[in-house]
């Protein structure tokens, strides 16, 4: 039976992230600046970053980045699935199960690209069932349509 999972990628499988991630980056910011592999390099060396890789078997169909601040709020910072695997509910599947992984606090700036995303998020935080106390805010800058806090009960 093939299955959705998340992992959080060990470096010496980053190569499958910055795939994925280049057309992320040119699909959530058009106008540029190009995808710089480098730009991650934080997510594999400082404490409280977590790489996950979303795989359906063993095909990698998404990434996310969470970075937890000093406070213990963790930030979903880029997360994506493939265009060709969208619409299938993995997005949500997979969301939930990052959140369920650190359980607690958490903050999500909506990019405005791709158009629906804010959609795609308010859907996906009103079907898991432990996510509690869902606010919506402003974007903290042009590149987004709005910012979601919300709480994760384990």
């Amino acid at each position: 039976m093939t299955r959705l999972t998340i992992t959080q990628i060990p470096e010496t499988r980053r190569a499958e992230l910055d795939a994925i991630a280049r057309s992320y980056f040119a699909e959530v910011l058009p106008d540029g600046p190009p995808y710089v592999p480098v730009t991650l390099d934080s997510y594999w060396r400082e404490r409280g970053r977590h790489p996950y890789l979303i795989e359906f078997g063993t095909e990698p169909i998404g990434f996310a980045l969470v970075w937890t601040h000093g406070d213990g709020t963790h930030e979903l910072a880029e997360f994506t699935i493939r265009p060709e695997w969208r619409h299938r509910g993995f997005g949500t599947d997979a969301a939930e199960m990052i959140f369920l992984a650190l359980g607690g606090d958490w903050m999500l700036g909506v990019s405005s690209e791709p158009p629906g995303a804010l959609t795609f998020w308010q859907h996906c935080l009103d079907t898991i069932e432990a996510a509690h106390e869902v606010n919506e805010g402003p974007p903290k800058h042009a590149a987004q349509s709005g910012c979601l806090t919300f709480r994760i009960a384990r």
